[in-house]
């Protein structure tokens, strides 16, 4: 029997009154998505947290999901740099692909993850996911902006099958209190 390795990812959404906790992560489909479509996940608590605070407490509280995911089927673009360059060079393919079939110069990042997904991760059997930092477009969350010396690593799944355990981790934190840590 193959044993894998197994990572926790970290998973925040609104907390409602009315609505029970998740039994299942709710897939993103904003077209501003760093990585497309698919389940998001924060590598760290810490930036769980930050995204309850600051993206997920219309209500004034934010719940915190913990999940297993299996590591062999993530492309690792922040510590593996075979996959870093895999991913930079489908990223420039996809660019200019989308530009010569357009004549035009303007690409968005919805459609640079929209031809991945659809043309080259979804072929890759091993790819189900990715490992990405994503990179503060805010100046908060460091105690000396702009040097943000903790990566703020996200994952993606594109593909439920790959995870397990997805429990409810932290319930109704407070979230209105915008502080920087």
């Amino acid at each position: 029997m193959e044993e894998y390795t197994y990572i926790i990812g970290y998973h925040t959404q609104e907390f409602r009154e009315e609505k029970p906790p998740l039994s299942l992560p709710i897939l993103c489909v904003d077209q501003n998505a760093w990585l497309g479509e698919g389940y998001y996940f924060w590598k760290g608590i810490e930036y769980a947290h930050y995204w309850g605070k600051d993206k997920k407490s219309k209500t004034g509280y934010y719940n915190i999901y913990s999940i297993e995911i299996n590591k062999e089927f993530l492309l690792d673009t922040v510590f593996n740099e075979d996959d870093y360059n895999f991913f930079k060079s489908y990223v420039d393919k996809a660019i200019k692909k989308i530009k010569t079939n357009r004549n035009d110069d303007s690409v968005t990042i919805d459609e640079v993850h929209t031809f991945l997904k659809r043309n080259v991760w979804n072929k890759i059997e091993n790819i189900k996911g990715i490992i990405y930092e994503d990179i503060p477009t805010e100046k908060k969350h460091s105690e000396i902006p702009p040097l943000y010396y903790k990566k703020r690593i996200q994952i993606v799944v594109y593909d439920l099958n790959i995870t397990k355990k997805f429990d409810l981790h932290q319930e109704k934190i407070q979230g209105n209190e915008k502080k920087r840590l």
